[in-house]
């Protein structure tokens, strides 16, 4: 099968988040024998076509990096027509592929499956729920995408939702009503565990370049840094630890918009010899950090999809701390601790607990949550409507 992947980033592109998940996916597919293509925009460093890890990369020069602009929207149509007769399925990442719609009568009997990683409504709840004025002011925008995705789903054979928290704001009003004639099918986010796993070696490289000895207890923060991904409630919480606990470490690993506030937040609380900040990292060194920890901890204040930072953990075997809102993000029986984030004193006693148990020298994940599942049933599914 040859499957067209439809991607605006990939991480040539930046760090971390669905086009991560994306690229993983497309690399698995080539392992289970398929040909995969993929279209994107500009990398800066990058020809306009290369082949990495077996998948083949159009980079589409005229088209801003990162960006849905009219460019990208009309390269893309004329890219993908140029190539319409050697493809088997098409796999849009979010809306990427929507500027393709408009050709899908040349590309008879080719499936067009929408991967959704998250929704304008819940952009839209969680701006709501932030209690800041400045998120009310920003979802109008969302609700203007509401309407237009709505659209663009439509012109799909189905929409893929990568977790169970998008299947139920797929099952509640208004999303039930306003998308009562387009197929859904929740298909969850997996995690390749032979790359995320317990390791010996980087636990002990990654533990003696921060300076660390086996008795010294380290927690581990890993997303990007923006305010409502709990940094802040993180760092609070350490400085409690940290008084009863004065072995204790604190890992942050990620970049971003907060990542200044953060930093100065740690001079002001005394703790600069015990937080130890990455800066932005390559997704490739993210297995080795996670391996040097003892807990896991993601106090979000967002309404996540199914976030892979914290599947990621599981799999290299930390105890895991996650905000009490996320309860019905993972399955019950996933080792995960869940804490209100704005409870300062729970999440510190929860992060000593996860630090005292230690990480595990095995995966904690089950196997619903592995990237293999997750890719064969993304072929089961383009074999399904390609036999329609």
């Amino acid at each position: 099968m040859h499957i067209l992947g439809v991607s605006r980033t990939l991480p040539f592109h930046s760090i971390g988040g669905m086009q991560a998940i994306a690229w993983d996916l497309f690399k698995e597919f080539v392992q289970l024998g398929h040909r995969v293509t993929v279209v994107t925009t500009r990398i800066p460093g990058y020809p306009e076509k290369f082949v990495e890890d077996g998948v083949e990369v159009v980079a589409l020069q005229k088209a801003a990096p990162e960006r849905y602009t009219r460019a990208w929207w009309i390269e893309s149509r004329r890219e993908v027509s140029k190539m319409s007769g050697g493809i088997d399925a098409v796999l849009s990442i979010s809306a990427a592929a929507a500027g393709l719609l408009p050709i899908r009568t040349r590309l008879k009997g080719v499936p067009f499956l929408f991967q959704a990683h998250g929704t304008s409504w819940g952009e839209i709840l969680s701006k709501w729920s932030s209690g800041r004025p400045l998120q009310y002011l920003k979802s109008i925008k969302n609700l203007y995408w509401l309407f237009k995705d709505i659209l663009i789903y439509r012109g799909f054979d189905e929409v893929i939702l990568v977790g169970d928290v998008l299947e139920k704001q797929f099952a509640s009003w208004p999303l039930t009503v306003l998308t009562t004639h387009v197929s859904k099918m929740v298909i969850r986010n997996g995690v390749n565990t032979s790359v995320f796993a317990p390791d010996s070696e980087a636990r002990r490289q990654e533990r003696a370049r921060l300076g660390l000895n086996d008795f010294n207890r380290l927690v581990v923060f890993a997303a990007r840094m923006h305010p409502q991904k709990g940094g802040r409630q993180v760092l609070l919480a350490f400085s409690k630890l940290n008084r009863v606990s004065p072995e204790s470490h604190l890992l942050m690993i990620g970049g971003g918009e907060d990542e200044k506030n953060l930093r100065l937040m740690v001079v002001k609380l005394g703790l600069s010899s015990r937080v130890h900040f990455t800066g932005a990292v390559s997704r490739d060194k993210v297995p080795k950090l996670l391996a040097a920890g003892d807990a896991f901890v993601f106090p979000t204040l967002r309404q996540e999809g199914l976030p892979m930072n914290v599947l990621e953990a599981l799999a290299t075997g930390l105890p895991t701390i996650c905000s009490d809102s996320m309860r019905g993000v993972f399955d019950a029986d996933l080792p995960i601790q869940y804490v209100k984030p704005e409870d300062i004193d729970g999440l510190s006693d929860a992060m000593k607990d996860g630090v005292m148990r230690g990480a595990e020298n095995r995966s904690l994940l089950s196997e619903d949550y592995t990237l293999r599942l997750c890719a064969k049933s993304y072929i089961d599914r383009l074999e399904f409507w390609m036999k329609r």
